[in-house]
């Protein structure tokens, strides 16, 4: 079978939970990058993926304050060289800031930023997942993807 790539697996939901968004089908492997933005809501919550752990081990967890949003990608600098860039290799990684992204859905107000794709590979097998979890009450707007390759194993 032919080798599979692009976006594997891709989730919306703002509701606390622990969601499923990607399982690796029988006889497969995948190389996958995550992709994430989660726009806080009032108040603190907590936010974190799993990716691969034979049970609940997170990948990465934070408890977040009122109004920070998270996202993977970067951030503009005060003081980046060249003025005005974002600067990719050397400030790309999970941000956290209030208001960050501010409203997801509009070019009104915000931070300027650029989301992009966690620059980590993690290497799944057979059955391993994708999670995330949400917790302290639903956030304003999310999207989680899992973008990479999946192929034969």
């Amino acid at each position: 079978m032919a080798a599979k790539i692009g976006i594997l697996g891709e989730n919306t939901l703002v509701a606390t939970g622990t969601i499923t968004v990607y399982t690796v089908p029988a006889d497969k492997a995948a190389r996958v990058r995550l992709y994430i933005l989660a726009e806080g809501k009032a108040g603190t919550w907590e936010y974190g993926f799993i990716v691969g752990a034979p049970g609940n081990e997170f990948t990465y967890t934070k408890n977040n304050a009122s109004g920070i949003d998270v996202w993977t990608g970067v951030l503009a600098e005060a003081t980046p060289d060249p003025a005005l860039a974002l600067s990719v290799p050397r400030a790309g990684g999970i941000q956290r800031l209030v208001g960050g992204l501010a409203n997801m859905d509009s070019l009104s107000i915000g931070e300027q930023y650029l989301a992009l794709p966690l620059a980590a590979d993690f290497f799944l097998s057979t059955g391993d997942t994708v999670r995330y979890a949400l917790q302290s009450g639903p956030i304003i707007n999310h999207l989680f993807q899992v973008i990479g390759v999946e192929d034969d194993a």
